[in-house]
């Protein structure tokens, strides 16, 4: 179905399955729910240790924000997480079993949206300034030294963005960071209030990226925050 995301999941071992013989077979249970506690996937995989560290498994999933679990009981392993889906596109996930009991997931802001292949090509990721230091088409402050992920696919982006829960709402300034062919940077203003206040779910920014909109950023000074009007978000 054309709504539906593929999914495909990288489970990294734990150092319990990593001590198994490797013509064991592993139970893994993958849990997906919703944000009101529906389950969409909740399946037991089975699957070889082998030589390698982690395991391959596949779903579909609907569009949407939803909690990951994923446990091998036996070993007493687990890992969880909240993922962004977008409707039609496959998507490579990496999660590693810890040996502890998994905390609960961290409270992040899920950014992400389509892009080219060529997006892959300028290391695109996220940097986060002081509000009152970032001025449009004024050189750029010292970023500010907070927890981002990011994760590229061939047709896609997803960033899990983990705000200082002492910072004052919309105090931050996030921006998009491009490499240039001679190593120097664009920086692109996404235009959101961040942080965004924790409501018991993950926000979701969805910040679609096209090459025009690449493109035109070559003839644009570096270590500038740049505020196209083109580019635009959208929130849920």
């Amino acid at each position: 179905m054309p709504d539906l995301a593929h999914v495909i999941l990288h489970v990294g071992f734990c150092n319990a399955i990593l001590r198994a013989r490797p013509d064991t077979t592993i139970a893994v249970r993958v849990h997906v729910a919703d944000r009101i506690g529906r389950p969409q996937l909740d399946r037991v995989y089975r699957v070889q240790r082998g030589d390698e560290a982690e395991a391959v498994v596949e779903f579909d999933n609907a569009f949407g924000i939803y909690s990951l679990e994923v446990e091998a009981p036996k070993y007493r392993c687990s890992a969880s997480d909240y993922l962004f889906f977008i409707a039609g596109n496959d998507r490579s996930i990496n999660e590693k079993l810890n040996d502890a009991p998994a905390a609960p997931p961290s409270k992040p802001v899920l950014l992400s949206g389509t892009a080219p292949q060529s997006f892959l090509y300028v290391q695109p990721t996220f940097v986060l300034f002081d509000k009152s230091q970032a001025v449009c088409d004024k050189p750029v402050p010292a970023a500010l030294p907070e927890r981002i992920v990011v994760e590229n696919d061939q047709d896609a982006y997803y960033t899990w963005l983990y705000p200082d829960a002492s910072a004052s709402p919309a105090s931050q300034q996030l921006a998009l960071r491009l490499r240039t062919p001679t190593h120097q940077y664009h920086y692109v203003r996404v235009p959101i209030p961040f942080p965004v206040p924790w409501t018991g779910w993950p926000s979701s920014i969805q910040f679609n990226v096209t090459q025009d909109m690449v493109d035109v950023l070559a003839g644009d000074p570096t270590d500038t925050l740049l505020c196209p009007k083109l580019w635009r978000t959208s929130a849920g």
